[in-house]
């Protein structure tokens, strides 16, 4: 019989090497992380940033004045964070101490004024108001204000100094149904240039400074301190 075919021999196959496939995969990574969310604007940041950086406050007569609206609404926002009624008396008068720059006011009042003590109207040529700082002394149970107007006329810059006494008073608030904190100052006196105003025409008469005469503490810290008359809203800047 006829001898069996032999077995075809096996194809021949090359293994072809590539250093891109054969080098040992690398290890996988973590995608990069993803930037962490920026911390939600609280009210007293979104404050601080919409403030000027000077002292501004509306102009009711200026049809094209700015009517502040946005700083006003977030003094409402800081105002309701907590009831600063219920720090201790001497824990405010701490945080109070110091020198604080009026940053804005929505009081109408101001513009009609020219400014706090009402001087820059009465200047010959009138004055333009520049700044007011607010001193409080827990030694001597004083305020002092000062008032910094630009006169149109003479010297470039005239300070109108207001010597004032202070104290805490804790009242009940009819309109809020609610026990507030208040910082009273009585002026006492006025000094500007060569001129000396005390007595009864400064505690009784001087009718433009009686818009802070007392300002109930909405909110207060190291650095802004948000307070509010009948009215208006009052936004200090901590100085030192």
């Amino acid at each position: 019989p006829a001898a069996p075919a032999a077995a075809p021999a096996p194809a021949r196959v090359e293994t072809l090497s590539d250093p891109r496939f054969d080098a040992p995969a690398a290890p996988r990574t973590a995608p990069p992380a993803q930037p962490a969310q920026k911390q939600a604007k609280t009210p007293v940041a979104a404050l601080l940033r919409a403030l000027p950086a000077t002292c501004a406050y509306p102009d009711p007569d200026d049809p094209e004045a700015p009517t502040y609206d946005q700083l006003t609404a977030l003094c409402k926002d800081v105002a309701a964070i907590r009831d600063e009624a219920q720090r201790g008396d001497l824990e405010l008068v701490d945080l109070l101490t110091g020198t604080w720059e009026l940053a804005f006011t929505s009081s109408p009042s101001f513009a009609f004024n020219k400014g706090f003590t009402g001087v820059a109207g009465t200047l010959p040529g009138g004055a333009d108001f520049v700044s007011l700082t607010q001193t409080i002394s827990d030694s001597v149970d004083a305020v002092v204000y000062v008032e910094k107007i630009a006169p149109q006329i003479g010297v470039d810059e005239l300070d109108v100094t207001v010597a004032s006494d202070w104290g805490l008073n804790r009242r009940f608030d009819a309109l809020q149904r609610c026990q507030r904190v208040y910082v009273d100052c009585l002026p006492r006196k006025v000094t500007y240039g060569p001129v000396t105003v005390d007595g009864k025409r400064v505690e009784r008469g001087w009718k433009s400074m009686r818009v802070m005469n007392a300002l109930a503490v909405e909110y207060i810290d190291d650095s802004v301190r948000v307070m509010q008359g009948t009215t208006a809203y009052f936004v200090f800047r901590k100085v030192t």
